[in-house]
């Protein structure tokens, strides 16, 4: 006998089949725009800070940043460091750039917190954001907009993302036999403050 299918409903993750319905972020497409936000900019030498290797959110964001590398800056390398989406590994990765005799001019982390990090860490070694280094981040927690400068950051809606999935999981309970699978990606957003330089960059470590 086959067991029955309990009411589920699949919110942000790569698993996603004829059972079940599944809600995400456009993760990809947020660091699509975000790099892109960042070329207009006029930054040629973007680095990211790339989230848990395991996670599907971190997964889509690194892809979608080789995505809008490869189409916007096809002569640039990407410069990817490790993170774990903590502050502490932002704070990691923020000092490793530190480090490098040629800096990138921006930095995009994989989130917010990653990003606050290595704000810290640009800090405290004196180099001015977005002056001499852009930062960015993702997701738009509350205090992205609290730090000074004020953190750009991709805004993943996650309020009408839980809504829709409650309203789904609620129409399944209410008639499973009725319900079929829907699957839906929510646009992200771009949210532009000023951590993010609106003019063309000092290149650092070298010449201009």
């Amino acid at each position: 006998m086959v067991p029955p299918v309990l009411p589920a409903v699949l919110m942000n993750t790569h698993v996603a089949g004829a059972e079940h319905s599944s809600f995400a972020v456009d993760n990809h497409g947020g660091a699509v725009a975000m790099v892109r936000h960042l070329v207009e900019c006029g930054h040629r030498d973007i680095a990211f800070i790339a989230g848990p290797e395991s996670n599907f959110e971190a997964h889509e964001r690194l892809l979608g940043y080789r995505a809008a590398l490869a189409e916007l800056l096809p002569d640039s390398p990407e410069h990817v460091l490790q993170g774990d989406f903590t502050k502490e590994s932002g704070w990691r990765a923020g000092n490793q750039i530190v480090a490098l005799t040629q800096r990138p001019s921006a930095v995009f982390a994989s989130n917010d917190m990653m990003a606050i990090g290595c704000l810290a860490a640009l800090n405290e070694a004196g180099i001015v954001v977005p002056d001499e280094v852009a930062l960015a981040g993702f997701d738009d927690i509350p205090i992205s907009r609290y730090v000074n400068p004020p953190l750009t950051t991709v805004r993943g809606r996650i309020t009408e993302l839980g809504g829709l999935a409650l309203e789904r999981l609620a129409s399944v309970i209410e008639e499973p036999s009725r319900s079929a699978p829907q699957h839906q990606t929510l646009r992200a957003d771009l949210v532009m403050r000023q951590s993010t330089a609106t003019t063309t960059p000092t290149p650092q470590g070298g010449n201009p």
